[in-house]
């Protein structure tokens, strides 16, 4: 190491003007890499905060969904019957399933996706009265509630 820094100091004594000619170029290249490191460093922060922005705004609208979806759902809680405005209110659209025939009882599954949430599976904590609600069914064409195979 000590040879080095003779070779160094050698090298410093006769050509000085050259040698602080390479530490500038040196110093100038070493800061500009360095300045261009910290460039994209700042454009990907600037994504990041971006991305994060929008989930939080979107975190905000779905708070804002649910939030008005349980106002509507709670004006409906005694309902026993479907009105159309309810439907309108409620209701994003359903999707039904082809029926089923097993055992000479024919099923037929539907998916209901809600407004502002989507759709979702009640959990079975307590019975539904079903004997409280009606529907308006054709004639000869019974209507039972089974429990949602659809996952959340």
């Amino acid at each position: 190491m000590l040879y080095e820094v003779n070779r160094l100091a050698c090298f410093v004594n006769e050509y000085e003007d050259d040698f602080i000619k390479a530490m500038m170029g040196r110093s100038a290249k070493v800061t500009e890499n360095e300045q261009a490191r910290k460039q994209w460093e700042q454009r990907e922060n600037a994504k990041r905060i971006k991305a994060l922005r929008l989930e939080l705004k979107k975190s905000e609208g779905q708070r804002m969904d649910v939030d008005t979806f349980l106002e509507t759902v709670r004006r409906y809680t005694n309902a026993t019957e479907i009105t159309q405005r309810m439907v309108a209110e409620l209701f994003d659209h359903i999707d039904v399933y082809h029926a089923e025939k097993r055992h000479g009882v024919t099923t037929q599954h539907i998916t209901i996706y809600y407004n502002c949430i989507g759709a979702f599976s009640v959990p079975d904590r307590r019975k539904i009265p079903a004997a409280e609600i009606t529907m308006g069914t054709r004639k000869g064409v019974a209507v039972s509630y089974s429990r949602s195979r659809i996952a959340v």
